[in-house]
């Protein structure tokens, strides 16, 4: 289907902004539509449909949230995507995204049909193939590779709904173990790790956060309003609107820190001094929730010992943001405990030192009694589903996030790169695959 362009005159646009106010006042003593108005004066624009509307339901696939929508269609094409009123997840809402899906699906751009490249690497020449043909390619090439180079030669990777049949079941099949998967290494992978060395459960998705009840939001770097989940903008704004406290940690004054009570605007790559500074103040003042740690932790004692020395004063001097300020916005946190709780985000793969700097913010949310806890975070239950059939596994591990050899846990990882060698060079044991797509897309365009 050819996607409508809209090309209007300054003089057709004039002329049919006064017929617009025309036929408002015309539409308010007569049964005639707006749009047949308009045509009646010879201007056909786009955006009036005059066929009949046909309602359609479905859910986004413009990212892996995947909120249920309300299609309208005229004569087979889409011209307006809402949200569903009835799905838990869009609450009859959509973001920016989702309202542009009608024009990913008429870009002239998109492909719609597997491509084989016939000529040199970079001179953009390919051909239309059948489905089976692109299968019956592709397998051939893995053959001839696997055969000259071994199965390790071949790195896979995906993203989102569907790539663990590649990333996970092909590559462990195949005997690879370079997959990746750029949600994962290049986005939640420390945030994962650190979740299981802290308290032994990774965390999948976003946070799930009693928004209802919570009364301290902190934010760091996690950019909601601009980025983030339907739904979760949607929690946000309510908590906010009902009167929440929030603390937006941000070198840039993004659109949360203009509703924030307290803007840090940090200097980058310093979170984590920011963090130990504020175990600092909630240890050293007693102002954590001292019934929950005693039941539910254990190392207070060499947590209390490790922070001593990061004072405000000292994380003041790393971080460019004033000792009071963080002292201050340590004290509102606790304030408000155990409905307070930093909320990380997904992409949290920065610096370098991210699985640390996420276990200082798992540790602080677990002093501020956090977890299970009314206007805090908790941790759903999920049914058990039998693993789908798969074939026989030449190699096993996760991919994407940290993985470990068959056999060790996460546990025995040490916090750190191991150096030992892979097939792209990157780092076997520490965040598997998390480097993996930059050190591989020199040779990807080299050829």
């Amino acid at each position: 289907m050819a996607r409508t362009k809209l090309q209007i005159s300054r003089r057709n646009f004039l002329k049919s902004s006064l017929l617009s106010a025309a036929a408002l006042s015309i539409s308010s003593c007569s049964a005639q539509p707006l749009a047949t108005v308009l045509n009646q004066n010879g201007l056909r624009l786009p955006w009036f449909r005059t066929g009949e509307i046909k309602t359609t339901y479905n859910y986004c696939d413009m990212c892996p949230w995947r909120c249920g929508i309300v299609v309208k269609s005229v004569d087979g094409q889409i011209y307006k995507v809402d949200g569903n009123p009835a799905d838990p997840k869009s609450r009859g809402m959509l973001c920016a995204r989702g309202q542009a899906g009608p024009s990913f699906v008429y870009d002239p751009d998109r492909l719609r049909a597997p491509m084989i490249r016939t000529g040199a690497r970079g001179e953009g020449k390919f051909k239309e193939v059948t489905w089976a043909e692109a299968l019956d390619y592709t397998a051939e090439k893995l053959k001839i590779t696997g055969q000259a180079f071994g199965p390790e030669a071949v790195a896979v990777f995906g993203h989102t709904s569907g790539d663990f049949w590649f990333t996970d079941y092909f590559a462990q099949a195949w005997g690879t173990p370079n997959a990746a998967k750029p949600s994962s290494s290049l986005c939640t992978s420390p945030r994962e790790e650190a979740a299981k060395l802290t308290y032994g459960l990774p965390i999948g998705g976003h946070e799930p956060v009693d928004w209802d009840a919570i009364n301290c939001i902190v934010l760091i770097g996690s950019h909601i309003g601009e980025d983030a989940r339907n739904t979760v903008m949607q929690d946000f704004a309510n908590a906010w609107a009902r009167g929440a406290k929030v603390i937006v940690v941000d070198p840039r004054f993004s659109n949360v820190a203009a509703k924030a009570d307290y803007w840090l605007p940090i200097k980058p790559g310093t979170d984590t001094a920011l963090l130990l500074a504020w175990l600092n103040v909630l240890i050293n003042e007693e102002r954590y929730d001292k019934a929950y740690v005693a039941e539910w932790t254990t190392g207070l004692e060499a947590l209390a010992a490790h922070v001593a020395p990061f004072t405000p004063e000292w994380a003041a001097e790393i971080t460019d943001l004033p000792a009071e300020s963080i002292r201050a916005t340590a004290r509102l946190m606790a304030d408000n405990l155990p409905q307070a709780a930093i909320i990380p985000g997904r992409h949290v793969t920065w610096y370098g030192n991210d699985t640390q700097r996420m276990r200082a913010i798992y540790m602080i949310n677990a002093l501020l009694g956090a977890y299970g806890r009314e206007g805090g975070i908790y941790f759903s239950k999920s049914p058990y589903i039998e693993a789908y059939p798969h074939p026989p596994f030449a190699v096993t591990g996760s991919s994407g996030g940290c993985s470990a050899e068959p056999g060790q846990e996460s546990a025995e990882l040490p916090l750190g790169p191991t150096g030992k060698a892979r097939a792209d060079g990157a780092r076997t044991n520490f965040l598997r695959g998390a480097t993996a797509m930059q050190e591989l897309i020199p040779p990807m365009i080299s050829g």
